[in-house]
């Protein structure tokens, strides 16, 4: 009886770790990644410049261009709040 117990335990859990996170957990996740880039951006003092849309350093549309405040407010951010950045872009990516 107790093995039948366990084995019906262990068969619940799996079956848990099969289920896909819905649209609810992902329009969370999206939310938190994004209040935690705002906090980010305010910590280094860069709340009026845009959240970049990818992590690349050297873009290529932009090589040889004069850095601009925005650019540059810009590569900060990609390198102060990379962590941030990195799951808010995954969290966008995942909820599409």
């Amino acid at each position: 009886m107790r093995s039948g117990a366990l084995g019906l335990a262990f068969l619940l859990g799996l079956a848990a770790c099969n289920l896909s996170a819905g649209p609810l957990y992902k329009a969370d996740r999206v939310a938190k990644a994004e209040a935690a880039m705002a906090e980010c951006k305010k910590r280094v003092g860069l709340d009026d410049v845009a959240t970049p849309s990818g992590m690349v350093l050297d873009d290529p549309a932009t090589r040889g261009q004069e850095m601009t405040p925005e650019m540059a407010g810009q590569l900060r951010l990609k390198v102060q709040c990379a962590l941030e950045l990195n799951e808010l872009l995954a969290a966008r990516r995942d909820a599409q």
